[in-house]
C-alpha cells in the first residue's frame, strides 16, 4: 500500500476531517500560537494567491482569524493567522488524530518486520 494512501494524503477529508490535507496543514501550522502569513508562505513554500485562498477558506469554516500583527498602528503590512476557539479544538483533534495514526503505522511496520 502506498504511504499516501495509507496516511490519506490524497482524500478531500484528510482524517477523516472536513478538509483536505492542504487544509490541515496549515491550520497545524498556524498551530495555538498563531503565525505571521509570510512565514507560513515561506515555510510551506506556498505561492501568496494560494495561501490566501487556504485562509479565506478557513476563516470562512471559522477556523482562523488574519490581521495585522500589530493593531495599534505598527506596519499594517505584517499580517499575522491566529486560530479561533474551533480552530483550536480542531488542531488538537488532528494532533491526536496524527499520534494515533503513527501509532498505528508504527505497529503495522513492527509486525511486518
Amino acid at each position: 500500500m502506498a504511504v499516501t494512501q495509507q496516511v490519506g494524503a490524497l482524500d478531500d477529508q484528510y482524517m477523516s476531517r472536513d478538509r483536505p490535507l492542504a487544509q490541515a496543514r496549515l491550520l497545524w501550522e498556524i498551530g495555538p500560537d498563531g503565525a505571521e502569513v509570510a512565514a507560513l508562505r515561506a515555510r510551506l513554500g506556498l505561492d501568496s494567491g494560494y495561501l490566501s485562498r487556504l485562509l479565506r477558506t478557513l476563516e470562512g469554516d471559522g477556523l482562523v482569524r488574519v490581521g495585522a500583527a500589530d493593531p495599534a498602528g505598527g506596519d499594517g503590512r505584517v499580517r499575522v493567522a491566529t486560530l479561533t476557539a474551533t480552530g483550536r479544538s480542531e488542531w488538537a483533534e488532528l494532533d491526536e488524530r496524527s499520534d494515533d495514526l503513527a501509532r498505528s503505522i508504527r505497529t503495522t511496520g513492527s509486525r511486518s518486520a
